[in-house]
């Protein structure tokens, strides 16, 4: 059995959805205790997904994190003029 994916766009929709069925006049509340119960339901859902997203941002920095640190440092001697019988000699 697949489980089907998850769509954030949808889910933010359908819960805005259900907070603005709340701020009407006119609520059930056999409807409301359902309404609640999928509000609560797809707020878990995307907070999940949200935490899961953050991971796998800090996941990618410390990847490039690890890939910068592993450059080559340039030497001090990169930072020294060089004279023409190329001997470094400090800028200043």
């Amino acid at each position: 059995m697949t489980s089907k994916p998850f769509h954030f766009d949808a889910a933010l929709k359908e819960l805005e959805e259900i907070t603005q069925w709340f701020e009407t006049n006119e609520v059930d509340l056999d409807q409301g205790l359902v309404k609640f119960e999928r509000g609560m339901e797809l707020a878990a859902e995307l907070k999940s997904h949200l935490e899961s997203v953050e991971n796998r941002v800090e996941k990618i920095k410390e990847r490039f994190s690890a890939k910068a640190s592993q450059l080559p440092v340039e030497s001090d001697e990169d930072d020294m003029i060089r004279t023409e019988d190329d001997q470094p000699t400090g800028l200043f």
